[in-house]
């Protein structure tokens, strides 16, 4: 769908006025939000890039201004790679107040606020970041934009769904539409959108194997204990 389908659904759906003079202006922002709303909750488009913007000393990293939300990161150090765990700024700052060994690799990041990364311990100069992100869509504008476009969103088709519902949503409220009770109903199918691509995500790359589990005489699932398994010795 292009923003002109868009707005004649919303249209059509909540009984409004599709002049540009009169309420598409806030339609057109409702599916706007439903775009943002979409990648938020589902990460149907990601983007990979490497950053090299270390000094060996700063902790402390402006984020790229066309990141809506990280996915995932890990840092490549000496030609290794190392996953690194989110923490919470506090835990983050704790943690700087203990020293570590030269040359420990970056292992933690923490987001303080809405623009900055922290890191622990201290990138070094040669250091890169490999981040998968949700980039920030260009807004709908001309009647022909299509949140399929990558500079749009890169929202599959099929999840165009979605951004209406939210739209309607938006748009009951606007209207006081006692039918969908202020825009629960559509709230509710924007949700099951939500599920159905959770769900089909999960079937896309195939079934997983079962990882192998090894049990001790009771059938307990052990977590990380080596003591249930088989003595080497016999």
């Amino acid at each position: 769908m292009n923003l002109s389908q868009f707005r004649a659904a919303v249209a059509a759906r909540l009984g409004l006025d599709n002049n540009v003079s009169t309420e598409q202006p806030s339609m057109d922002q409702w599916i706007n939000e439903g775009v943002i709303r979409v990648l938020e909750d589902t990460h149907c488009y990601v983007k990979e890039e490497t950053f090299t913007p270390f000094d060996g000393s700063s902790t402390n990293y402006t984020m790229d201004s066309g990141i809506l939300e990280i996915v995932d990161a890990y840092f490549v150090s000496s030609g290794v790679n190392y996953r690194l765990e989110r923490v919470s700024i506090n835990e983050l700052i704790e943690r700087k107040r203990v020293s570590v060994p030269t040359g420990t690799p970056t292992m933690y990041v923490a987001m303080n606020g809405e623009n900055m990364l922290q890191f622990w311990p201290p990138p070094g100069v040669s250091d890169t970041l490999d981040v998968y992100f949700v980039p920030i869509p260009t807004a709908l504008s001309a009647t022909g934009d299509d949140p399929s476009s990558t500079s749009l969103g890169g929202v599959p088709s099929y999840m165009h769904k979605a951004i209406e519902y939210w739209a309607c949503a938006e748009g009951a409220d606007y209207d006081d539409d006692q039918t969908s009770a202020q825009g629960q109903r559509y709230r509710d199918d924007y949700d099951k959108e939500i599920t159905r691509y959770k769900k089909h995500m999960r079937r896309r790359a195939g079934n997983r194997n079962q990882r192998a589990v090894v049990n001790d005489v009771r059938k307990r699932r052990p977590f990380h204990d080596n003591s249930v398994y088989p003595s080497s010795t016999g």
